[in-house]
């Protein structure tokens, strides 16, 4: 049985830095009338919620039932989250309506359930929330460049392992038999995707 992880003193001084900033940038909300719809805010929570992410696919990698499509489906998750973070940056005007600024919550009515989640989903933003692509080909993310992986070509790819997961699950079953060899998560190609996308977090991030 085969898996990979990040390595512990990646893990910890990723873990350090985000610390040590979010620290920082707390302080600087202190008194502050806005904060919830503030940059500052904005990557306190979206670190924390990411670093959340990071640290549990580390620790679930290579545990007997931790199945290649679970860890897809998380990084694809994380990796939209992602690409928004950065878009919410670049366009801090959208943060207020990211943080559910125009949610109505009093009215809420049972009998209409799938439109009062859309409230608290796309429909949180005046017009609707950007499609994935869009917002990706935004800032920059969109076609990858020589030999460097887009974050959006890395969600095309996982999308397509998502919505084959039994399939793709199934030609792991046939590849056990035949070789003996179990695949469980983390792959090397999901550390891979993992990397890059903490390294293009950070880079957003830390500015």
């Amino acid at each position: 049985m085969e898996c990979f992880v990040i390595r512990q003193d990646i893990l910890e001084n990723l873990k350090k830095e985000i610390l040590d900033i979010n620290k920082t940038l707390f302080d600087k909300l202190q008194n502050s009338p806005n904060y919830l719809y503030s940059t500052e805010f904005l990557k306190i929570s979206c670190s924390k919620n990411f670093l959340d992410d990071i640290e549990f696919l580390n620790e679930m990698s290579g545990t007997p039932n931790f199945k290649v499509r679970y860890a897809n489906m998380i990084i694809r998750d994380v990796l939209e989250q992602v690409i928004e973070f950065i878009y919410l940056l670049e366009y801090p005007e959208l943060i207020e309506q990211f943080m559910g600024g125009n949610i109505e919550t009093d009215d809420f009515d049972e009998d209409k359930l799938i439109e009062e989640y859309l409230q608290f989903g796309g429909k949180r933003y005046v017009g609707g929330r950007k499609r994935i692509s869009e917002m990706a080909s935004s800032i920059n993310e969109k076609v990858s460049v020589d030999d460097t992986l887009s974050l959006y070509d890395i969600y095309r790819i996982l999308s397509e392992q998502c919505h084959n997961s039994y399939f793709l699950s199934n030609l792991d079953d046939i590849d056990e038999v035949e070789t003996g060899k179990r695949t469980v998560a983390l792959t090397d190609e999901q550390l891979t995707y993992l990397m890059i996308i903490i390294d293009r977090f950070m880079e957003a991030y830390r500015k």
